[in-house]
């Protein structure tokens, strides 16, 4: 038998070399595994944590070690000037794989996170829910601490905070977010801008709204969220020049834009002009992407159910039910069926979206108030109603739970008659929310209880005054606060009241027109809101500019002296005088707050 040295001998010189390559290949993998700072499966045999690299990120590495050593192979010839330089890069190499290992465990620990809060945002007990969320939180927090520049982990937390109604902190969140990036991420300030829009800042919103577009002038999310801000702020033709730039962005990037043309076309129905609200809303059906044009059927069928297309609206609904964001078709769908007087098919329909969706608030108070409905021989059940509020109320969901509680005062007013137990429920829903719009309905709604039941007008008053406070331009608080006052036989105040209401009328319908002339006419041909017109715009732009709108100031009416001049009455005064100084401790804090940033800003 020959020895091993001459079968080595015969063996042909590239299977040697490739011999050779293996070995120095695998001595190369442990190295780099050696070096690995995080063991998964490859490393050392153990499965691998929360937040550890995957088994194709440590594969990475084994890839990189492969690499090396078959370079270093290449680079062990005689040459030393070759042995050198593979010498020096090797340090190099290694750190670029240990990089790459980095960034994907980063990028695990995002989608865990994110998983985590969507999956906090579908639970339905309250106690699970706060759980998933504080995961979630901890995972943003532990990508924070390994990359301090990473923009996402920032915004992740915000908005997990923001869930957890930790408003003050996700602000300090996203400010620590803008320091470590030096302004330059976009996202930031976009997510910082909405946050100021929902907490009532629409000023510093729209610099924060700048902010963003200055720093990505492709970011179509932000032109889009500026915009429905302007359009929530009646500013219509701003809001129009802002849904053009999102367009405009959209055609550059070359991203899904179903979002764009929805906001379009409510656009166009917020000025009488349903044609091009439809042209827009076909567009956005036609997207290409099913999943995204779900809002496009819904907001579609909801325009031809206001128009009286009952047969095409049911139509689109039952397209709408199969996207993947389908929860507001099936809420939709359920309401028009009531309206349209099928009340026992509604009622089907909404109890089948509380199965599929039961951690959504405005859908489990939807279902709970179509059992306090009657029509025909299907008859309201207030015991059913009562355990079904009860549900909906227990979900943690503040602005739907005040629309819960609302819902339920006013049935337990109108069909219980259990007038103690709404004032209850009124004073509940209040402080779910002691500063919001539904709290503003919530007083109004109660000090009409009160007029009709007792006719207490001194606290009548008192409620009607703590809801124009939250809402100083509501006509039809106004009007019914001088209804009330007529039935009692207060003409005087009545016509006061009347008057007011007309002058801040008179001056939104000012502005509407004016709003309306900038924007266009409201036929096919005239209107600038239509697709064909906007395209032509679009077309005819030289480049994406960010945009510096200013806002107007409007002056603000208040209550005459003889209005402010209420005196409480001795019933619930303890709660009233509560809530009061709650909301001016509010209103101080949001003063000194501005006054500060308009300090630094200068300094």
């Amino acid at each position: 038998m020959a020895p091993a040295s001459s079968l080595r001998m015969r063996l042909p010189q590239q299977r040697q070399q490739g011999l050779a390559v293996g070995a120095s290949g695998r001595v190369g993998a442990r190295k780099a595994l050696a070096s690995c700072p995080v063991r998964g499966v490859a490393c050392g045999g153990r499965r691998p944590k929360v937040g550890s690299p995957s088994v194709a990120s440590v594969a990475v590495a084994v890839g990189a070690g492969r690499g090396e050593s078959q370079r270093l192979r290449a680079s062990s010839l005689p040459s030393s000037s070759g042995q050198q330089q593979g010498s020096e890069q090797l340090p190099q190499r290694l750190s670029n794989a240990n990089e790459r290992v980095e960034e994907a465990d980063t990028d695990l620990r995002i989608y865990r996170a994110r998983k985590k809060a969507r999956d906090g945002d579908r639970e339905a007990n309250r106690g699970r829910k706060r759980a998933l969320y504080k995961q979630s939180e901890g995972l943003f927090r532990q990508v924070i601490r390994s990359r301090p520049r990473c923009g996402r982990a920032y915004v992740g937390l915000a908005k997990t905070l923001e869930r957890q109604q930790q408003i003050e902190l996700a602000v300090q969140v996203l400010e620590d977010g803008c320091a470590a990036t030096k302004g330059e991420n976009a996202h930031i300030w976009q997510v910082w801008a909405c946050l100021e829009a929902k907490r009532g800042d629409a000023k510093r919103a729209r610099q924060y709204f700048d902010a963003a577009i200055a720093a990505d002038k492709t970011l179509i999310s932000a032109y889009h969220s500026w915009a429905m801000l302007e359009q929530r702020q009646g500013n219509l033709a701003k809001a129009r020049q802002l849904l053009v730039k999102a367009l405009a962005a959209a055609e550059h990037v070359k991203k899904p834009k179903s979002h764009v043309y929805v906001a379009l076309a409510r656009l166009c129905e917020r000025s009488d002009d349903p044609q091009a609200a439809r042209a827009w809303y076909k567009l956005g059906v036609a997207s290409g992407n099913f999943r995204d044009c779900g809002p496009a059927l819904q907001s579609w069928a909801s325009l031809e159910a206001r128009t009286g297309n009952e047969k095409l609206s049911r139509e689109l609904f039952q397209k709408a039910l199969k996207g993947a964001k389908s929860r507001y078709a099936w809420l939709s769908l359920g309401t028009w069926e009531m309206r349209w007087g099928n009340l026992a098919k509604g009622r089907e329909i909404l109890g089948e979206a509380s199965e599929l969706f039961p951690a959504d608030g405005a859908i489990a108070q939807a279902y709970a108030d179509a059992w306090t409905k009657s029509a025909g021989k299907v008859e309201a059940d207030m015991e059913v109603a009562r355990d079904l509020f009860e549900k909906a109320v227990a979900i943690d969901d503040k602005r739907n739970n005040q629309r819960a509680y609302y819902a339920w005062a006013l049935s337990e007013w109108l069909l219980g008659k259990d007038f103690d137990r709404s004032r209850e429920l009124f004073q509940q829903g209040i402080w779910a929310g002691p500063a919001t719009a539904q709290a503003a309905k919530l007083f109004s709604s109660w000090a009409h209880m009160e007029a009709v039941e007792d006719q207490n007008i001194e606290l009548v008053r008192s409620l009607y005054t703590c809801a124009y406070k939250i809402k100083p331009r509501s006509t039809k608080i106004l009007l019914n606060w001088a209804k009330d006052e007529r039935s009692i036989g207060e003409e005087a105040r009545g016509l006061e009241l009347e008057s007011l209401a007309q002058s801040i009328t008179a001056d939104f319908e000012r502005r509407s027109k004016a709003a309306g002339a900038e924007i266009g006419g409201t036929t096919a041909s005239n209107s600038a809101l239509w697709p064909t017109k906007v395209a032509a715009e679009i077309a005819d732009a030289k480049s994406l500019t960010a945009l510096s709108i200013e806002s107007n100031s409007v002056i603000v009416r208040t209550l005459t002296e003889s209005l402010e001049s209420i005196t409480y009455s001795k019933e619930l005064d303890e709660f009233v005088n509560t809530w009061n100084k709650y909301f001016d401790r509010q209103r101080r804090k949001s003063n000194a707050r501005n006054q500060n940033i308009v300090i630094k800003t200068q300094n």
